[in-house]
């Protein structure tokens, strides 16, 4: 059974299993000052540890099946404040690759966060979705990437697992799904990385470490789910990314070297 974790959170001690909990930024009657600072906490750590490698490095491996006759499409799940997909336009445009964007979130402070960030881009669509429903509303093979980033651990595993049974659907070539470890040594660490931040941020940003995953856990979510030519590797600031690649796609071998 998944308990609710009290607030010895704080301590930084682990329980076995994830906690139900919501964090602040859930909450659709959230504070809009709160929500903005939350993810002005979120694009710092983004940017400067990281937070957009796993799906840069995955658009690397794309570069050679990438679509001549159209733009590489890419649909990212609990979108935020939209820099991950801003991130991954930047990085094509500085290559000279063509590529779209949807970022899809159902939390109205959200998608109004994300519509501003997004706002001068032509090439990043906002779209008010429950990402449980991408099969239905978009169809199968309908992206040729799709990301959840950062996302998936607000949901218990069910819906996780709903979720991640979704976007191998979406998929046409390949998924991401990039996270946080669930361990003591990032409990104690986000401890330190909020040090100075509003309440809220440093209340949700330990209650997500609480949420995250266990690497057994992520390897047994994709076992059970018969998710095709998985990888699941450790990545930056406490962080996990898998990748499931379907059959027949050629991708290039994952580059030493993130590009930015």
């Amino acid at each position: 059974m998944i308990r609710t974790l009290p607030a010895r959170l704080a301590t930084g001690t682990m329980r076995t299993h994830r906690p139900l909990t919501p964090e602040h930024m859930d909450d659709p009657e959230v504070d809009a000052a709160a929500l903005e600072a939350s993810f002005r906490f979120i694009r710092l750590v983004n940017r400067h540890l990281g937070g957009a490698s796993p799906v840069l490095g995955e658009l690397e491996r794309l570069r050679p099946v990438w679509p001549r006759d159209r733009p590489l499409r890419l649909l990212d799940l609990g979108t935020g404040a939209a820099d991950l997909p801003l991130a991954a336009i930047a990085w094509a445009t500085r290559r000279g690759l063509s590529l779209e964007c949807v970022g899809i979130d159902c939390h109205p402070g959200v998608l109004a966060i994300a519509r501003r960030a997004a706002a001068a881009e032509t090439r990043l669509g906002i779209e008010d979705l429950d990402a449980r429903r991408i099969v239905e509303h978009y169809g199968v093979d309908s992206f040729d990437l799709v990301h959840a980033g950062m996302f998936l651990h607000h949901l218990p595993d069910l819906e996780v697992m709903t979720v991640l049974a979704a976007m191998s659907k979406v998929a046409r070539l390949t998924m991401v799904w990039n996270d946080l470890v669930r361990s003591r040594f990032n409990a104690a660490a986000i401890r330190v990385l909020t040090l100075g931040q509003p309440a809220v941020v440093r209340h949700d940003a330990a209650l997500s470490v609480a949420k995250g995953f266990s690497i057994g856990e992520v390897q047994s979510m994709a076992g059970r789910l018969d998710l095709p030519q998985v990888r699941v590797r450790r990545v930056f600031a406490g962080r996990f990314a898998l990748t499931s690649t379907r059959p027949g796609a050629t991708l290039a071998a994952v580059p030493p070297q993130l590009g930015r």
